[in-house]
């Protein structure tokens, strides 16, 4: 696997050359409208890049990591409408969309049948990268963690550079070591003497920038631990290495903390 650099996005080579990010968001100016704010719609746009890398990239599938789109209870009237429309002139750049269903993903599947498939939320495993694909809301598929890395979304980390009017929130990837007879034992409780040794979780960055919040300098320890995975402790955060959209090593998350906390 591969970072796309300048994008929140990566590329995996088997078993076909797939195009792979997390949390679009899409329809999410609809809960902004709900609010009184208006904006302009954005999720065009969001596809529009997605479309323009999937070609650079020569990609041959997309696999998106949870969260396609925004309403947590079911597509909204804005997604019914969008969805099906901006999914379309995707389809002419890969041959195929894959979603791993996320926590915001609920009664969609149906609205695009014909359009995108989608997995089991527990995961998808790609045996010839050694990785599983889940986004990181419920508890993983046992095949999942029995891989080299564990790519998950749901976390959007990002970090604050600079200060006051002229700071900026970038999204970052996170790159955690974990031991996986703990998270087995935490996870399934039975039957995880299979599992041993090492491995590696990669947090994907919100492909939506306007879904970003906090800096992971800023939140406590205790609430950035979202999702299963996480909570076995199995994952020390404080480890992870923080890696730019430019596939640049910035530091642990420890260490920056100790200097921009």
């Amino acid at each position: 696997m591969k970072f796309v650099e300048g994008h929140a996005a990566m590329v995996i080579e088997k078993p076909v050359r797939t195009l792979v990010v997390a949390d679009l968001h899409l329809g999410f100016e609809e809960e902004y409208r709900s609010k009184g704010v208006r904006i302009p719609l954005q999720s065009p746009k969001i596809v529009q890049e997605l479309q323009n890398i999937a070609a650079e990239q020569a990609a041959e599938r997309l696999l998106v990591v949870g969260d396609l789109k925004h309403n947590v209870r079911g597509p909204s009237r804005l997604e019914y409408e969008l969805l099906p429309k901006l999914l379309k002139p995707l389809k002419k750049v890969v041959d195929e969309i894959v979603v791993v269903p996320g926590n915001h993903d609920g009664k969609v599947a149906q609205l695009l049948a014909g359009l995108a498939s989608f997995t089991p939320a527990k995961g998808l495993v790609v045996e010839e990268e050694k990785t599983g694909f889940t986004h990181g809301h419920v508890r993983p598929d046992r095949k999942v963690l029995l891989m080299d890395f564990i790519v998950t979304g749901h976390l959007h980390p990002v970090l604050k550079v600079g200060s006051g009017i002229s700071s900026a929130r970038i999204g970052i990837w996170l790159k955690i070591r974990g031991n996986r007879r703990r998270a087995a034992e935490m996870l399934y409780g039975k039957d995880v003497e299979i599992f041993s040794g090492e491995t590696t979780m990669i947090i994907m960055p919100s492909f939506n920038k306007m879904m970003q919040g906090r800096s992971v300098t800023e939140i406590s320890e205790s609430g950035l631990v979202r999702g299963p995975l996480l909570k076995t402790k199995a994952f020390d955060l404080m480890t992870a290495e923080v890696i730019g959209l430019d596939g640049v090593y910035i530091g642990t998350l420890r260490e920056l903390r100790e200097v921009l906390g």
